[in-house]
Order: structure tokens, then sequence, then C-alpha cells
């Protein structure tokens, strides 16, 4: 019963020592808000655009906060996106060109991403 209490301690100061980055955030109703927009638009401020025909997909994150996923814009064949910078720019990696299917990230390394096309 000791072990067992004390792996439960040592559990949670693990817990407790995570960076802030590393625990999920979540939000309120009040502060969560869709918006419908047409296709092509930029954002608020004008840092952001859709592009026509954009539809993206599996957005998927890896260990050290890089997001990844599956876009086909108009101007580019490329498909396989990621952002280094909590979403705010994105740049086409990998040199893929087909549809994918679904996008995982390795639990133990940043560098590792696998993708399904079709």
């Amino acid at each position: 019963m000791a072990k067992k209490r004390c792996l439960l301690v040592l559990a949670l100061i693990l817990l407790l020592s995570l960076p802030d980055s590393a625990i999920p955030a979540t939000a309120t109703p009040d502060m969560v808000e869709w918006s419908a927009v047409s296709i092509p638009t930029e954002g608020k401020p004008g840092n952001w655009v859709l592009a026509d025909g954009s539809d993206v997909q599996h957005l998927t994150m890896a260990i050290d906060g890089t997001i990844y996923a599956y876009a086909n814009p108009s101007g580019t064949s490329y498909t396989l996106f990621k952002s280094t910078d909590s979403r705010f720019s994105w740049a086409y990696t990998g040199g893929v060109k087909a549809a994918i299917v679904d996008i995982a990230t390795s639990p133990d390394d940043a560098d590792v991403i696998y993708y399904i096309t079709t």
C-alpha cells in the first residue's frame, strides 16, 4: 500500500511540475466564438486569409506544440502544412501533394509525424 501511495504522490508531483504549455487549455462557452465567413476572406485585423477552395482537416499537435494539418489551398499543390507559432503562420512541409486521410504524431519525438494518403 505504501508503494502505491508513493507512486501516486510521485505522479502528482510530476504533473504539477509540467510547464503551463503542456497542460491542455480549456475555454468557457462565453469565450468560444464561431463565425460564418465567405471564402476568400481576411481575418480580424487582416493578418490571416482563408484561401478560396481550401479545406483544412486533420489538425494534429506534436509534443513540441507544432501543429500539422491537411489543406488544399489554391496556388500550391502541397497538402501537408505545419505551424510552429500557435497557428499564426503556416508552411508546407514534407513535399506531400496527395490527399491526406489522417495525420498522427509520435508521442516520443516531435520530429516524427505519420500521415495516410488516399
